[in-house]
């Protein structure tokens, strides 16, 4: 057995048995983690504080080779997103910045880059308001796509290269890329191709291209905000196995729609 140290982030708890915790984490040397916590559920266990959601923390344990889980032996506490839990909607991108990690990311692949960016969108979701967050999470699918090379292409067709110049362009998630009137033929035989303006092409491209900081100045309108929403949820469903929507968005839709309702 060796013993493993790094900086990490919470991706995930759930119980373990009456007292523990079984943690994922994405360490910043290690790649995915998962962690048995002994003990962390007891009244006067001090791992439990440190073992949150979103909390930066430092992971030791002695690391056994072809084991799935590994025993947490100590934990130190880091940095914490003060701002994230006092907001909802905070939360809820969030959350759905982990768990698409944790959905994606099938095993211990290390990766200082994945690292930086999580802790850069979870820093900007902390400090931005609350109505930057969908543009914030836009941007972190984009970048997330790009570090593992999979990147959705929204500037030029994917089929013949040339940049599109009509007035809207099918996207395909299969493809990963938008398809200009010429190209769209073969990929619309299987009907799995959307509709994209030339707008919402660019847009994309801005949010790809700006500094995270001022992207809340980016304001979308609805038919774009919508197209957006479709395209890369579809991009990140055709990359999964099991083609299940994330929690994290089903619980923005709900508190979206419960705001609604109470506007009327």
């Amino acid at each position: 057995m060796a013993i493993q140290s790094s900086e990490a982030i919470v991706l995930n708890r759930i119980p373990l048995g009456d007292t523990s915790l079984l943690v994922t984490v994405y360490a910043r040397t290690l790649g995915k983690v998962k962690l048995v916590a002994r003990g962390a559920r007891r009244p006067k266990s001090r791992m439990a504080s440190s073992l949150q959601p979103f909390c930066v923390i430092t992971v030791s344990f002695n690391r056994r080779e072809n084991r799935e889980l590994q025993n947490l032996s100590k934990v130190e506490a880091g940095p914490f997103f003060r701002h994230i839990g006092e907001d909802l909607t905070k939360v809820g991108y969030a959350s759905a910045v982990c768990e698409l990690v944790n959905r994606l990311v099938l095993g211990e692949e290390p990766g200082e880059q994945l690292f930086g960016l999580i802790i850069r969108t979870l820093d900007a979701i902390d400090r931005l308001s609350a109505e930057a967050c969908e543009v914030l999470f836009w941007r972190f699918q984009l970048e997330f796509a790009d570090v593992y090379g999979t990147g959705p292409e929204f500037t030029s067709c994917v089929g013949c290269g040339r940049y599109p110049e009509e007035a809207s362009v099918r996207f395909s998630p299969s493809l990963g890329g938008i398809l200009c009137r010429d190209c769209q033929g073969q990929a619309d035989q299987d009907g799995e191709t959307m509709q994209l303006s030339l707008g919402t092409t660019r847009l994309l491209s801005r949010v790809r291209g700006m500094p995270l900081d001022h992207l809340p100045r980016l304001k979308a309108v609805r038919t774009s905000r919508q197209e957006i929403q479709r395209a890369i949820r579809a991009f990140y469903l055709y990359q999964m196995d099991d083609g299940r929507e994330l929690k994290s968005l089903k619980f923005l839709e709900s508190i979206e729609t419960d705001g609604k309702e109470n506007r009327r």
